[in-house]
């Protein structure tokens, strides 16, 4: 039997890290985010800020020609190759981690294109959700999160979301927020944190009973 895991992308200021980490605890479940990373340097021997790089992904770094393909696979290269530390290497050994993962506990996973990673047919137990909101709501979150002007922090925020869109679209060939990729699409400004995370702890729930 399969693990039951929740992937969750976000929008920053939706509140989607701070759903997660209060639903890890409730339903006392493992939660992952920043330290996939450090298993993924781990596991590889590689540096964990070079796996950093990989997150700042955006369109400065796009190439020209860029495909819509995706170029995420599975293989995982020697430390001998000369591309050991390429980007695709570095994203694909953390899409190593986030399958091994899913397959050893039931947990909360938050970013990294896990909802893509984990596809339907090999991790049929996934609830993919995306949560997002206002621009409003956003910026009144990061406010109570960020110091800056309100002119500083919707740049960060533009600059957030087409980091994440650029970096789905180039490893996955797919669109970060496109509601076909996901179980659940929760609008936070509409329902709220709490609205949210019920919805998801309920499908969560209804996944479990069916182990009985």
């Amino acid at each position: 039997m399969s693990h039951c895991v929740i992937t969750i992308a976000r929008q920053y200021g939706s509140g989607g890290r701070t759903i997660g980490i209060n639903l890890a605890k409730k339903l006392g479940i493992a939660y992952y985010d920043k330290n996939i990373i450090q298993i993924a340097s781990e596991d590889s021997g590689i540096n964990a800020r070079l796996f950093g790089r990989v997150d700042e992904y955006s369109t400065a770094s796009r190439p020209l020609f860029g495909t819509r393909t995706g170029t995420y696979s599975r293989e995982l290269l020697p430390p001998d190759s000369k591309r050991f530390t390429s980007d695709e290497n570095l994203f694909n050994y953390q899409a190593k981690v986030i399958r091994e993962i899913a397959e050893k506990e039931d947990c909360i996973i938050i970013g990294r294109c896990a909802n893509f990673i984990l596809n339907e047919r090999e991790f049929p137990r996934v609830l993919r959700v995306y949560i997002h909101a206002s621009w409003d709501f956003r910026m009144k979150d990061a406010a109570e999160k960020m110091s800056g002007s309100p002119r500083e922090l919707e740049r960060f925020m533009r600059r957030d979301d087409r980091r994440k869109f650029d970096l789905c679209q180039r490893f996955t060939g797919k669109d970060w927020d496109d509601p076909a990729y996901y179980d659940l699409y929760l609008d936070t400004g509409k329902i709220g944190k709490e609205g949210a995370a019920a919805e998801i702890e309920r499908r969560y729930l209804k996944m479990k009973e069916k182990e009985v």
